[in-house]
């Protein structure tokens, strides 16, 4: 039983820290990222599945706090990412905390303005698929930002 404890606190502790840190990120990003409808029905379906997966394991508060810790967890890597002072945030392969790509690092950025996009960028000589979406406004502001 106190293992299990153990366990829970753990697990609470990491979602929660870890959500803390791309909350935090989003907030200083000068141009956050906009979510499309595929990544919030794909955020829904996550928090129902953590949901379910807490019912199955016992139904218990404990069980359901763990999911709604994970679930805000994965919706704060999603929307950690965007464009900050210091670089491109963005969340690499499975990884769930955004990582930031720094100016100096980065070349050959890719936009598309018709769909107010941020398609990719080069990290030295690893291309960087972000597929960010932003308003329109911003993606004109990111373009102008970029280009000074």
């Amino acid at each position: 039983m106190k293992n299990q404890i153990a366990v829970y606190f753990l697990l609470l502790l990491i979602f929660v820290s870890g959500s803390i840190y791309n909350f935090r990120i989003r907030r200083q990003c000068i141009y956050r990222v906009r979510l499309t409808k595929p990544r919030i029905i794909i955020l829904i379906i996550a928090s129902l599945i953590f949901c379910a997966i807490a019912y199955i394991g016992g139904n218990l508060w404990e069980n359901y706090l763990i999911a709604i810790s994970a679930s805000v967890f994965i919706i704060s890597g999603v929307v950690g990412e965007g464009i900050h002072e210091k670089g491109i945030y963005y969340q690499y392969g499975r990884g769930i905390l955004v990582r930031l790509a720094r100016w100096k690092d980065i070349k050959d950025i890719k936009i598309d303005t018709n769909k107010n996009k941020l398609k990719s960028f080069k990290i030295n000589t690893l291309t960087i698929f972000a597929n960010q979406y932003y308003s329109s406004e911003d993606i004109n502001k990111i373009n102008k930002y970029i280009g000074s």
